[in-house]
């Protein structure tokens, strides 16, 4: 058996050839902070597809360059949250939804997206 060095020794070794191996194949890797809110909905995304985290966000951000709505930090749309993840966060539901994003809206939020 391992000495608890060896193996993270090993585990190191297989994350960086892992690394090497994305990076060949064009891929970025970028570390990013997210919201309480956001984490709750990454939360239940996850519980409702099986899907890892990084599969989540790459579909959600392929999602974007297909048209899908979009929000800036100043206008935030209304969020899908379960029920049990409004009685963890203590998100009541009383909010009123706001309306669909207008077509110029949206055309400048996604010229704001295009960062990549």
């Amino acid at each position: 058996m391992l000495t608890i060095e060896q193996r993270r020794k090993t585990d190191r070794k297989r994350r960086e050839r892992w690394r090497k191996r994305k990076l060949a194949q064009g891929c970025k890797q970028i570390q990013i902070m997210l919201t309480p809110e956001a984490q709750v909905i990454l939360e239940h995304e996850k519980s409702r597809t099986g899907e890892p985290y990084v599969q989540i966000i790459h579909r959600a951000i392929l999602g974007l360059e297909k048209g899908l709505p979009t929000t800036s930090s100043k206008n935030k749309a209304p969020s899908i949250i379960s029920e049990t993840s409004k009685a963890q966060t203590g998100y009541s539901g009383k909010t009123k939804p706001r309306s669909r994003i207008s077509d110029k809206k949206k055309a400048s939020q996604q010229d704001q997206l295009k960062l990549f």
